[in-house]
């Protein structure tokens, strides 16, 4: 499968106003206070909001963006591109229109009080507080961005700079090399996903004994409908078919066909069948369970 034609590259750019100064007559009363020789011993940088939630919640929100972005896409580069199969197109961007209806929400609430925060925050900064820290609302807006854009996956026969036939052959061997490293690292990265929880199901599904009484392990709810959910996402991101990880999820949902969480909690032989099963497919990826 060429997956430059199975998938899209995503560039991802979250801005969000930092909200922090320096202070520079703060960090030289620390510096003196503390007898340091060097100037830039200390810095003291000043939350301008602090004490607010405003800011909080638009950051929260970006967190909550990138990840989701980074769950349902593969890593392609260290520029921070991703991998979006084209599969997946439509449910991503829909997502993505609701982040970014949000956010704007979220960013026009701020704005619109920002002005009273400003007065709030000279009682909370106290000697700190001053005004010229802070931007105009107009500039205020601009500190904050919510782009999202996409791209093609450029192939191998993308070459038509006039180098000679010698420099492109290299120069397309070369693209080979880098496009198959970065293949290799998206699946690595699905490898490791299903790794992980797979390491979690077997350590939660273990049983203790502690002075010869059998102690089960805590788990939530989640252990089995993320293992249900990953399977699906993997399905969706395997864009290279890659033969061990659609196997390796096929048998995991053969494992937990038919058991809930709770039933897993209850029962020791059901517990112990899964965890069985559960470690020779992490034996697939030779780890131990």
């Amino acid at each position: 499968m060429n997956i430059d034609t199975c998938s899209l590259i995503v560039e991802v750019n979250c801005s969000v106003w930092t909200a922090r100064k320096l202070d520079k007559a703060t960090t030289d009363e620390v510096v003196t206070a503390k007898s340091a020789k060097a100037k830039d011993a200390a810095r003291v940088n000043k939350s301008l909001m602090a004490g607010l939630p405003h800011l909080e919640q638009i950051q929260k929100h970006v967190t909550a963006f990138r990840t989701f972005v980074y769950t349902n896409t593969l890593p392609w580069s260290d520029s921070g591109l991703r991998l979006l199969p084209t599969k997946n197109y439509f449910a991503f961007t829909k997502r993505v229109a609701d982040f970014e209806e949000g956010f704007v929400e979220l960013v026009d609430g701020f704005c619109d009080v920002y002005p009273q925060l400003i007065t709030a925050q000279a009682f909370q900064l106290g000697d700190m507080f001053k005004r010229d820290d802070y931007p105009s609302v107009s500039e205020m807006r601009n500190k904050f961005a919510f782009r999202v854009n996409y791209m093609p996956v450029p192939s191998s026969g993308d070459f038509r700079v006039d180098v000679g036939n010698e420099a492109q052959a290299e120069l397309k061997a070369t693209y080979e090399r880098l496009m198959q490293e970065r293949v290799d690292g998206a699946i690595t990265d699905l490898r490791t996903r299903l790794v992980e929880h797979l390491g979690r199901m077997s350590d939660r599904l273990t049983s203790d004994v502690v002075d010869g009484e059998v102690k089960r392990r805590r788990f939530h709810d989640t252990l089995v409908s993320g293992a249900y959910e990953l399977c699906d996402m993997l399905r969706v991101l395997n864009v290279t078919n890659d033969s061990k990880l659609s196997n390796a999820c096929e048998r995991l949902e053969a494992a937990l066909s038919g058991r809930s969480a709770e039933d897993l909690r209850d029962s020791d032989t059901e517990r112990e069948q899964v965890k069985s099963q559960v470690d020779d497919i992490l034996k697939m990826f030779k780890i131990g369970g």
